[in-house]
């Protein structure tokens, strides 16, 4: 299991944010799971970090669209004194729409009782065994001479992440909530570097295919990268989140 983080090196991280409804009056508080994507441009390494060699300039890559499979996920809370232990629990196929962030089908409101809670957990698990990859994303790497790339990444495992937040988060009654999930992929591939991308082989349609199959210099970088995620838990001990 990988407990992912807010660090430089994230998949994924967890916030919540306030939102109305026009679900049927309740005292209990009601938390809905949202997904974000992040699709701004990372700056590549012109070399390794090892190299005392130096290069002008650096390329950039981004991801825009594609999915990201789902086959269960898990929302859990724990109140102070572990007095309050809720979970809940979806077991279906959930497509995420990297572009927009959207899914489906759509995942429902859940309700908990108002209160302060110590420490909110939302476990994701990839499915498997689908026509495609679970994760399967599509981009674009500009080299440092200016010329684009078409760029597939695809993961097909059936992974569970975990994503962890600690601090006091309280909850009013009737309050609505969104726990926002963002899934940030080019903080898997800081550490590749324009000369690997150099290197790499295209397909047939002139794509650069990141696989366990395919250009697996560059993919056992990235699942480096993603295990050096997995190391840091989000802690917010100082700072109280009111929502």
């Amino acid at each position: 299991m990988k407990h992912l983080s807010f660090s430089l090196m994230m998949i994924l991280a967890v916030s919540f944010v306030s939102c109305s409804t026009e679900s049927e009056p309740t005292t209990e508080a009601q938390v809905g799971v949202e997904f974000n994507t992040v699709q701004s441009a990372l700056t590549t390494q012109a070399i390794s970090k090892e190299s005392q060699l130096k290069q002008a300039a650096a390329g950039t890559l981004t991801f825009s669209t594609g999915h990201i499979a789902i086959s269960s996920l898990e929302f859990e809370v724990e109140a102070e004194n572990d007095s309050i232990e809720i979970e809940f629990e979806i077991e279906q196929n959930t497509l995420i729409d990297f572009a927009t962030g959207t899914t489906n089908p759509d995942i429902n409101f859940i309700s908990i009782p108002a209160g302060t809670y110590e420490e909110v957990e939302v476990e994701i698990e990839l499915s498997e065994g689908l026509e495609q990859p679970a994760i399967r994303l599509f981009g674009t790497y500009v080299a440092p001479d200016g010329v684009e790339h078409d760029i597939r990444f695809d993961f097909n495992s059936e992974e569970t992440f975990e994503v962890e937040r600690e601090g006091l988060i309280s909850f009013a009654e009737a309050q609505v909530a969104i726990a926002q999930v963002t899934f940030d992929p080019v903080a898997w591939f800081m550490e590749v570097t324009d000369e690997q991308y150099a290197n790499a082989t295209k397909n047939e349609a002139g794509v650069i295919v990141v696989s366990s199959t395919e250009n697996t210099h560059i993919f056992d970088v990235v699942a480096d990268g993603l295990d050096l995620a997995s190391d840091v838990e989000m802690e917010d001990e100082d700072e109280e989140d009111e929502i």
